[in-house]
C-alpha cells in the first residue's frame, strides 16, 4: 500500500459515521453500490477487512479502527501544518472544534467566546453538545480539539488542561413550595420530587453513586440531559434539580432560583474540566483559545 485513495477513504468514513452503506450514499450523493465498491477497493488496497456488513449496518473491525485513527491523525497533522503556515504569514484564523456539556454552553459563549471573537474575528467555532461520555469520546478520537465537561472519568487518552472543583447544589424556585430554607441532606433529597440528568452525564454519575453508596433513591419525575428542561422543571415549581452553581448563574443572579448546599460528601467532589487529547498537537487557533477559557465561571 502506497497512498490511500481519498474517494475510497471518504466512502469508508461516511459509512462509519452514518452506520450504513445506504446512509453514506445519501450523504455523499452516490449510489450505494458505488460506496460499497470504493470500500471494497480500500480493503483490497490495505489487504484487510475494515468493516463488517450486517442487517443492522456496518461495524468497524479491529483493522478498521486502526485505519480510522490513522485518518484522524492525518487530518489533525494537516490542520496543524496549515495553522503554522498561517502563523508564518502573521494570520490568526481557523476553526476550533469544541465538544461541550450543555451546562457549559452559556458560560463558554458569555465568558470566553465573545471576548475572543473581538480579538480574532477570523477564527470560527464548531460546537458539539452532549454528555460527559460523549465529550470524552469526541476528544479521545480527535473529532474535537477541546472538551468541556463535568466530572470527567480518568482516561489515559485525555489530558486535563484546566480544572476547578464545582460542588453540586440543590436548586429550587425562589419562594416556591420547595424553598423552605431547610438544608438539603440525603433524607430530604429522597423525599421530594426532582429532575436529574442520566448516568452518561457527570452529574448523573455522581447522583447514581450517592444512591448506591447510601442506599437512597431520588424521586426522579424527569430524567433528561437538557439543561433547559431541568431548569424549566424548577421554574414551574415541580421540585428540585441538582447542578453545579455555574450552570445557573443567570437564574441565581436574577433571583429566580435558590441554591442550597447538599450535606453529603459525594456531592462535594465534582470537577469542571477542560480536556484535550494526550499527545495531540493543537492548531494555533485552539492554543490561543485555551488561554481565554480561564475566564469562564466554571474555572473560577
Amino acid at each position: 500500500m502506497n497512498t490511500l485513495d481519498p474517494r475510497q477513504t471518504e466512502c469508508f468514513l461516511a459509512a462509519v459515521q452514518t452506520g450504513t452503506i445506504r446512509s453514506a450514499a445519501e450523504q455523499l450523493g452516490l449510489e450505494p453500490s458505488t460506496v460499497s465498491r470504493n470500500i471494497s477497493a480500500l480493503e483490497t488496497a490495505t489487504a484487510t477487512t475494515l468493516i463488517e456488513r450486517g442487517r443492522n449496518g456496518v461495524r468497524l473491525t479491529e483493522a478498521g479502527t486502526l485505519l480510522l485513527g490513522y485518518i484522524h491523525k492525518q487530518a489533525a497533522a494537516l490542520e496543524v501544518l496549515q495553522s503554522e503556515f498561517d502563523a508564518l504569514a502573521h494570520m490568526k484564523r481557523g476553526n476550533i472544534l469544541i465538544a461541550v456539556g450543555e451546562g457549559f454552553v452559556s458560560d463558554l459563549i458569555d465568558h470566553a467566546m465573545s471576548a475572543f471573537n473581538k480579538r480574532y474575528s477570523d477564527i470560527t467555532f464548531s460546537l458539539s453538545v452532549g454528555s460527559t461520555e460523549y465529550v470524552s469520546h469526541l476528544v479521545a478520537t480527535e473529532e474535537a480539539h477541546l472538551g468541556l465537561a463535568y466530572n470527567v472519568p480518568s482516561d489515559p487518552r485525555l489530558r486535563v488542561e484546566m480544572s476547578a472543583r464545582q460542588p453540586l447544589v440543590a436548586l429550587v424556585r425562589k419562594e416556591g413550595a420547595f424553598d423552605t430554607g431547610a438544608a438539603f441532606d440525603l433524607k430530604r433529597l429522597a423525599s421530594l420530587p426532582c429532575a436529574v440528568p442520566p448516568k452518561s452525564f457527570g452529574v448523573g454519575t455522581m447522583i447514581a453513586a450517592s444512591e448506591a453508596r447510601h442506599g437512597v433513591r431520588m424521586q426522579a419525575l424527569v430524567e433528561t440531559g437538557s439543561i433547559a428542561a431541568l431548569t424549566t422543571f424548577v421554574r414551574n415549581d415541580m421540585g428540585y434539580t441538582i447542578l453545579p452553581r455555574f450552570v445557573v448563574e443567570a437564574e441565581l443572579a436574577s433571583g429566580l432560583f435558590s441554591a442550597y448546599p447538599i450535606i453529603a460528601d459525594t456531592f462535594q467532589g465534582g470537577v469542571a474540566a477542560l480536556v484535550r487529547k494526550e499527545g495531540r498537537r493543537l492548531p494555533q487557533a485552539a492554543q490561543l483559545f485555551i488561554k481565554q477559557l480561564a475566564g469562564m465561571a466554571a474555572f473560577r
